[in-house]
């Protein structure tokens, strides 16, 4: 989280999109016990908050069950977020063929705090992929979006990030920098950042970043599938090009740049 300490930095507000934040996709209803172990926020807090999102529209309450879903609120606000994306149609128009012809799952992530967010999903027609969803957030250090979106950033805004990322416990200093080397050098000789494994054993990805005149941070389009089918090989020979190829398509359509490295 950013600016913590700024005396103008409203806290109440902050634990009450942390409540939002903590809704998947994936989710049934969750009540104030779940909520508050998914934000790390004390229940009586949670329940002061649950209750304001209620009254505002942005959470329901299903007294019922005493528990919680996303609201009419939130869910215009969502739609609202969408629509302001000025490229989405013409992204669609490259990425759904990209994603029927390739058979694996194409998406638009941005950044969200030290993860990447999937905001867009491209799935194959009548074909199974892989789970994840829009709302979904993958870690910047192990997954080919992530890297993809430090590589491409200059290093006075990516040192800052990257100090925060080396401070989990699960990340190496040393072993993220030589990822986003590798990953910059990828950029450059082939236009995309490949991760084999590395997030999830079963799961193969590749990404490109792209930036728009509307963003002030590069998003990244990635492309992933199990990796019995999407091998190295078939990143090298097929995927990893034809998904550059399409970030190319789109920024000559008007929506930006390739990632500024």
């Amino acid at each position: 989280m950013r600016n913590v300490d700024d005396r103008r930095f409203a806290q109440t507000l902050a634990r009450g999109i942390q409540v939002l934040k903590a809704f998947k996709s994936s989710d049934g209803p969750l009540g104030n016990q779940e909520l508050s172990e998914r934000t790390g926020i004390p229940k009586p807090t949670i329940s002061r908050l649950t209750f304001t999102l209620s009254e505002l529209g942005f959470l329901e309450h299903l007294l019922m069950f005493e528990k919680y879903r996303l609201g009419p609120a939130a869910i215009a606000l969502g739609s609202v977020a969408n629509e302001t994306i000025p490229f989405i149609e013409s992204a669609s128009k490259l990425m759904q063929p990209l994603s029927n012809e390739v058979g694996a799952l194409v998406s638009l992530t941005m950044r969200d705090g030290d993860q990447m967010l999937l905001t867009h999903c491209w799935r194959p027609t009548n074909l199974p992929s892989i789970w994840l969803n829009v709302g979904s957030r993958l870690p910047m250090a192990s997954t080919s979006t992530g890297l993809a979106y430090l590589a491409s950033l200059d290093s006075k805004k990516a040192l800052p990030l990257i100090e925060k990322i080396s401070k989990e416990p699960d990340v190496d200093h040393k072993k993220l920098l030589a990822a986003i080397k590798d990953s910059r050098n990828s950029l450059i000789s082939c236009g995309y950042v490949q991760s084999i494994g590395g997030w999830n054993s079963s799961i193969n990805a590749v990404s490109v970043p792209f930036r728009s005149s509307s963003f002030t941070e590069p998003l990244v389009f990635m492309c992933g599938a199990p990796a019995a089918t999407m091998t190295e090989k078939v990143i090298a020979e097929t995927i990893g090009p034809k998904l550059a190829e399409r970030v190319r398509q789109l920024d000559i359509s008007g929506g930006g740049g390739i990632g500024n490295i």
